[in-house]
């Protein structure tokens, strides 16, 4: 992780050793000045020792500086790179490892996990290695005058790297918990955020706040356990160095009082000792947060050891003969469950095929598996005869537009929206788009048109426009498949009837699969599949089942009898059987 900042990190551990070489010094001149003022008293040299201390932290403050900017510099670096790489490494997972993870976790994972790894280079690694040589040269300083004295306060030095050791793993452990509740929490407000409307009409406002309450309650209560390893951490150091310098004072006095060791030599001990101390608290603190990174690295980790998926393949050029199912079947990993039984299917070019069925009779998960979000359990499914498992995936996608209900725009604005699926689409083309999708009109009335910003997901519009805006996205793309998922539910009588017009234009010679859209284009379909249980139940044109499928005539029976005087209001998918 360190290596690309190594120019940085270099420059910066040598100021840190320039920092450790001035403290040393400070504590190796305590000895001369002592001896000569005091001792021989050359009163002359008091009036030099303020000077020369001013200038011995000047220079110390400096390479400090420099350490400490360029060490943390690096670690702000390293979460810049870790940034990206981890959303670089998500969106290209596989959707079904995605999808496991709420997306709380995943943010909570991408902005306060990696934000914590900072504190491996501008908190950890900078302390080791200004505060161990540190401690180093003063700990020789200290055995050079009196080696008999330094290693006796020495002696409790184990126990507080035994004690920090311990302590710290329970940090780690405790770090993790803390990181989950944090994921966990963030999921709440994201929750929260994107289903207010819900929680607001069904009354959930105490039950959430009390949810919330409880969730962040434990998480602080974790927080506090960190906090109160780490200060132990600290209090031991404190503890047995009180008893280091105790020893220092006990016994050097004695030896000073024997006359078998100076008073320069004394001070000086003194000295290095407790400049060391503070170095050593550091320590012990700089391992607590490498343990507490170690554990927020393991969650990041998981995401970034999932492969990708799969890209490379043969090319894809268009679709010239058609899209072909044989023997598809799919059960979602873990579970016994078959959503798709041996699923036949043939989707010919330029034909529009449309797909009914119950709740739950698996439309959605055959629309899934064109693009490859997920793959067949069993079977095979073919573009121009190829297997869909062959084929280049961005190449693959590149050629098919969808058009769900549940539409996915963009914090960017209008125009950016509709050119996501052609970046170097002109402005005409943009325009002669949304005209299409029966955008234009209502864009125009927006104080800045087609540069307006859209809120999240693009809530600042009604959902009728929101749909407009993806036909006019899925238009502009202009692929060879196109997939309409009920992409005009939203939709007035009005605004339903302007787009099938233009949809008329789209979908003429371009292979189009409609899912449970409404009766209008299900009717005018070349070929109608029923769906039921993961079966393919029925198929032919809408007056064909009409004779010979029980099923869809209960769906078109079911729905004629709740239509509005402007039935192409009604969906299939709204249908039940019971």
């Amino acid at each position: 992780m360190i290596k690309p900042y190594a120019p940085r990190v270099i420059a910066a551990i040598i100021f840190g050793l320039l920092v450790s070489a001035f403290d040393g010094a400070i504590a190796w001149l305590v000895k001369p000045v002592m001896d000569r003022i005091f001792v021989e008293h050359q009163y002359k040299y008091i009036f030099y020792l303020p000077v020369g201390i001013v200038i011995l932290y000047a220079l110390r403050g400096a390479a400090d500086f420099a350490q400490s900017y360029l060490m943390r510099t690096a670690g702000f670096r390293m979460v810049r790179d870790l940034r990206d790489r981890f959303f670089q490494n998500l969106i290209s997972l596989p959707l079904s490892v995605v999808t496991k993870s709420s997306s709380g976790d995943m943010v909570s994972r991408q902005m306060n996990d990696v934000s914590l790894m900072s504190g491996i280079l501008s908190e950890s690694f900078r302390t080791f290695l200004v505060e161990v040589p540190k401690v180093i040269v003063l700990a020789g300083i200290a055995i050079y005058r009196q080696w008999d004295l330094a290693l006796l306060s020495f002696a409790l030095f184990p126990f507080i790297a035994y004690g920090t050791k311990t302590l710290s793993w329970f940090v780690r452990k405790k770090r993790k918990i803390v990181q989950q509740y944090m994921a966990i929490l963030t999921h709440r407000m994201n929750e929260m955020v994107m289903g207010i409307k819900v929680i607001k009409i069904f009354g959930m406002e105490k039950m959430k706040i009390a949810q919330f309450k409880r969730e962040n309650q434990i998480s602080y209560r974790q927080n506090a356990k960190v906090i109160m390893l780490k200060e132990a951490t600290q209090y031991l150091i404190g503890v047995l160095s009180g008893v280091s310098i105790a020893i220092i004072l006990g016994y050097g006095g004695l030896l000073v009082a024997k006359g078998k060791m100076t008073s320069g030599d004394f001070f000086s001990i003194l000295a290095a000792i407790t400049i060391a101390l503070n170095p050593l608290k550091k320590i012990g603190g700089a391992y607590n947060i490498f343990q507490e990174t170690i554990g927020v690295m393991e969650r990041v980790d998981q995401f970034m050891d999932f492969s990708p998926e799969p890209v490379e393949g043969l090319p894809v050029c268009g679709l010239h003969k058609g899209i072909e199912f044989k023997s598809v079947c799919f059960t979602y990993p873990g579970s016994d469950l078959k959503i798709l039984h041996d699923i036949n299917l043939e989707i010919p070019k330029g034909k529009v095929i449309a797909i009914v069925g119950p709740s739950g009779a698996g439309k959605s998960t055959i629309i899934d598996l064109i693009p490859r979000f997920i793959t067949p359990t069993k079977g095979v499914i073919l573009w121009d005869g190829v297997d869909l498992e062959r084929l280049n995936l961005i190449e693959l996608r590149r050629n098919i537009a969808i058009v769900s209900q549940d539409i996915i725009l963009f914090s960017d604005t209008i125009r950016e929206n509709i050119a996501a699926g052609r970046p170097d689409a002109t402005e005409e083309d943009i325009e002669q788009a949304a005209r299409l999708a029966n955008a234009h009109d209502f864009i125009m009335t927006l104080p800045q048109g087609y540069n307006a910003v859209l809120d999240e997901r693009g809530l600042n519009l009604s959902g009728g426009q929101r749909q407009r805006i993806a036909l006019a996205r899925a238009i502009l793309k202009n692929p060879p498949l196109l997939i309409l998922d009920e992409a005009t539910s939203a939709l007035d009588t009005a605004s339903e009837q302007a787009i099938q017009k233009a949809l008329a234009i789209v979908m003429k010679g371009r292979t189009t699969i409609v899912v449970a859209h409404r009766l209008s284009t299900i009717q005018n379909a070349d070929e109608i599949i029923v769906l039921d249980k993961g079966r393919i139940a029925a198929r032919g044109t809408h007056s064909e089942l009409l004779e010979r499928s029980p099923l869809y005539n209960g769906l078109y029976l079911n729905l004629t009898s709740r239509q509005t005087p402007n039935n192409d209001e009604a969906h299939l998918s709204e249908v039940d059987q019971t």
